[in-house]
């Protein structure tokens, strides 16, 4: 076994199946309730962690039914998936988000904060997605004149453009970046499934980083026997070890570092640095790890 997993780079072409099945189902409802989520929630701030959710979710859903399932374990096109998918579910949002546009109402509120009530015509929906070119006509339109402003001054043209960007941006790096992890995770190819992701109870903090990997390296169990779990970790510094174990007997082990600080508010918040990552480990040290 090598002292490291490193992916195979295989797939399966099922994996295009899944990808038509996640763009025609869960795209379209992720889309219609971020689209929603933006129209009628008018707070920037939190409108830019509900962008950041979407991209999550995106990538979250293309993760778990098409690079599972389809059994992808090639990191690149795990990355040109995640963003090929951010960018269809990123389109059928707009297109929801237009018809929103498009069927706007009256208006509620100052003209510092306020909300139009609107709601989609489905069909119309529909017609739209499959009229690419109607949706950027209608897009170039809001963006000269604009729907929505910052401390009651309209948010349109060079501005609005760069809204847009950094949405764009944000949406498809998240979902890119949660598939490329994923499709890096350890695969069993005697088996052909998937590692079983086990995350143990935090454990102390990791001091010397260099010496627990050349403890597992080595075998010698002496170190991660007397790690302690005795830590809180909702407020002390503490470690993260997440096994990979094969029906093949194999298993290959993750360790992060959790550095607790406090920030301007003085709530506890947590640095993580990544020890090792993939590294293979015995069936003892696997078992002493499990019975901690």
């Amino acid at each position: 076994m090598d002292k490291y997993y490193k992916p195979s780079g295989r797939f399966s072409l099922i994996f295009i199946l899944y990808f038509l099945l996640v763009s025609i189902t869960a795209f379209p409802i992720l889309g219609l309730i971020y689209a929603y989520c933006i129209w009628y929630i008018p707070f920037v701030y939190i409108n830019f962690f509900i962008t950041m959710g979407f991209g999550f979710l995106v990538g979250f859903v293309i993760a778990v039914f098409v690079i599972k399932k389809g059994k992808v374990r090639n990191p690149l096109l795990g990355l040109f998936i995640g963003l090929l998918g951010a960018f269809l579910a990123l389109y059928i949002h707009w297109a929801i988000w237009i018809d929103l546009v498009i069927n706007a109402g009256k208006s509620y509120g100052s003209n510092r904060i306020g909300v139009t009530v609107s709601n989609i015509q489905f069909l119309q929906v529909f017609s739209l997605i499959f009229q690419p070119d109607v949706v950027f006509k209608y897009i170039i339109q809001v963006n000269e004149y604009g729907t929505w402003g910052i401390r009651g001054a309209t948010v349109s043209g060079a501005f609005l453009w760069l809204i847009w960007a950094i949405e764009l941006v944000i949406v498809v790096a998240i979902s890119g970046f949660v598939t490329y992890l994923d499709a890096k995770k350890p695969f069993s190819e005697s088996t052909n499934s998937w590692y079983d992701e086990i995350i143990l109870p935090a454990f102390g903090f990791i001091e010397n980083k260099q010496q627990i990997i050349a403890d597992i390296l080595t075998g010698n169990s002496d170190n991660l026997e007397l790690l302690s779990k005795d830590v809180d970790s909702k407020k002390d510094s503490h470690s993260i070890f997440t096994l990979y174990k094969s029906k093949s007997g194999t298993s290959y082990l993750s360790i992060e570092n959790k550095t607790s600080k406090l920030d301007n508010k003085d709530n506890i918040t947590f640095d993580t640095d990544q020890v090792v990552e993939y590294i293979a480990v015995n069936a003892q040290l696997s078992k002493i790890l499990l019975d901690k």
